[in-house]
């Protein structure tokens, strides 16, 4: 447990470090959202209804959306590959507690500053725009919950992403990828429903989704209660799959520094 909570220091100690960082990052999202907001703004005006959403709804979709994407935004790709290089990596693999879960509870450190810093900015500019009306008690525990475990598809998937830096030297393309996909496909930049029929349905079979839409989709109420619990349950099978995946490929990537004499 020590050793846990030293990991969150740390991560949380890297959050206050490289605030810059965030502070870019979240205004770069900001800028996107803002962007979105009155590009759909313009859309609406001239359709009331896109697919089920209408333009109240979708309101409250971008500044949702902005919010699940300003939480865990710090890759860890690129400083993967820099202790690759360096070497140092060797001494992350030797410390009396695993790589993974050394990575997964400094990033929990991380995520807790940026989901702070973004429930008080998105919140406040969510009530100022939507009012508490559409606030729903339920909904709002279920959507926490699916935040939550949609942070941890996304470690997953970074986690995956990085085991790739053993194996190439152009980290800075492995982390574009994984960011392109990731803001793609899981409707931060458009939601899933707005996909055409044959992509929507690939999309439906892939983790992504799970990291912005589904929290959406149960905060806004597009989904039921069924779908919101049918929705928590795949993000759960998603993050067991990846574990397993990351577990496997991770075997793999550790092998490469044995073969080097690493």
């Amino acid at each position: 447990m020590k050793k846990c909570l030293a990991c969150i220091r740390c991560g949380f100690m890297d959050g206050c470090a490289y605030r810059s960082y965030f502070i870019t990052g979240l205004l770069a999202n900001f800028i996107q959202v803002a962007v979105l907001y009155y590009v759909w703004r313009a859309i609406f005006a001239y359709q009331e209804v896109i697919n089920g959403f209408t333009w109240e709804v979708m309101q409250q979709y971008v500044f949702v959306a902005f919010l699940c994407n300003s939480v865990f935004t710090m890759g860890f790709e690129m400083n993967t590959a820099k202790r690759i290089i360096k070497g140092d990596i060797i001494l992350d693999l030797i410390k009396p507690i695993g790589y993974r879960k050394m990575l997964f509870f400094r990033m929990l450190g991380t995520a807790g500053m940026e989901f702070g810093a973004g429930v008080v900015l998105v919140g406040g500019i969510y009530l100022v725009v939507n009012g508490v009306e559409h606030l729903n008690l339920l909904r709002s525990v279920l959507f926490f919950v699916s935040l939550l475990l949609g942070m941890g598809i996304k470690f997953c998937i970074q986690y995956i992403f990085s085991l790739l830096c053993f194996f190439t030297d152009n980290a800075y393309g492995v982390t574009k990828a994984r960011e392109v996909l990731t803001n793609f496909f899981s409707g931060a930049l458009i939601p899933l429903a707005m996909f055409p029929g044959i992509l929507r349905d690939i999309v439906g079979y892939l983790p992504f989704q799970g990291i912005i839409y589904t929290p959406c989709c149960i905060f806004i109420g597009n989904f039921s209660m069924r779908e919101s619990l049918m929705g928590i349950g795949m993000q759960v099978l998603w993050i067991l799959v990846l574990g397993v995946l990351g577990t496997l490929f991770g075997k793999k990537a550790f092998g490469v520094i044995s073969m080097y004499g690493g």
